[in-house]
């Protein structure tokens, strides 16, 4: 087990090499938080280490060793993010099942094992708080991204189970379910929609497009004492796109 000789409150980043998870960690490292940043690039997280006094944990979740390895290094946690995720893009008729199959691992079985794994290890203290990155696709129909609304929806169902489940520890359990903010997703979606497509998609969000910084604010919030009673909890940042 870490030591942990800080009286910071502790938080682990599950996606901290991701473009949200970078912002995270950013954000963070400017907070009274004792820092753990855990991805699977090495570069990636080499470039955040100014980020904490902590060593970086170089981990697959996928595998149950690396798991266990990086619960070992860990100390007790006040706060759990998990920002990893995947958005394959296909039509149904083109979806490929190894997509499918990596897309609902990734985004939902491995945060659901993780958190399994750390109250096993008595990682998660009474009264920490999990925050679980979601999207507006769990609540909005996007041709295209069936798995990964299929996902999200099915992890905000089990974060509001999780949250029943560790109340009677204090352990508060939400979600954040952002729209497309500019950053590396947005990236991503030029590879694959014309221009045009994604001026029409940007054209939907009636308070424009948005910032990775709206995503961490909300993040933040739900880690922090002003959240105290709310729990089992969806919180969307998405510039009223769900509502247009």
């Amino acid at each position: 087990m870490a030591t942990d000789d800080s009286s910071l409150p502790s938080l682990l980043l599950l996606g901290a090499t991701g473009g949200i998870g970078r912002h995270l960690c950013r954000r963070f490292a400017d907070q009274d938080w004792d820092l753990y940043l855990s991805g699977r690039s090495q570069e990636r997280l080499d470039a955040l280490s100014s980020c904490t006094s902590n060593p970086t944990l170089l981990a697959d979740l996928k595998d149950g060793a690396a798991r266990k390895a990086l619960i070992e290094q860990l100390p007790q946690l006040d706060g759990l993010v998990y920002a990893a995720g995947v958005a394959p893009v296909a039509p149904v008729r083109f979806l490929k099942a190894d997509d499918l199959e990596n897309c609902l691992q990734v985004n939902l079985q491995l945060p659901l094992l993780l958190i399994r794994d750390l109250l096993k290890a008595k990682r998660l203290k009474d009264g920490a708080s999990v925050v679980l990155l979601s999207s507006v696709s769990a609540a909005r129909g996007v041709a295209g991204y069936a798995a990964y609304a299929a996902s999200k929806a099915a992890l905000e169902a089990a974060s509001r189970c999780l949250a029943v489940e560790l109340s009677s520890k204090r352990i508060r359990v939400n979600c954040v379910a952002p729209g497309m903010v500019r950053g590396d997703m947005a990236d991503q979606a030029s590879d694959q929609f014309s221009s045009e497509a994604l001026e029409a998609h940007w054209s939907k969000y009636p308070l424009g497009a948005g910032s990775p910084t709206s995503v961490v604010k909300a993040v933040e919030y739900l880690l922090s004492d002003a959240a105290e009673w709310t729990t089992g909890s969806v919180l969307t940042v998405d510039g009223g796109y769900s509502i247009s």
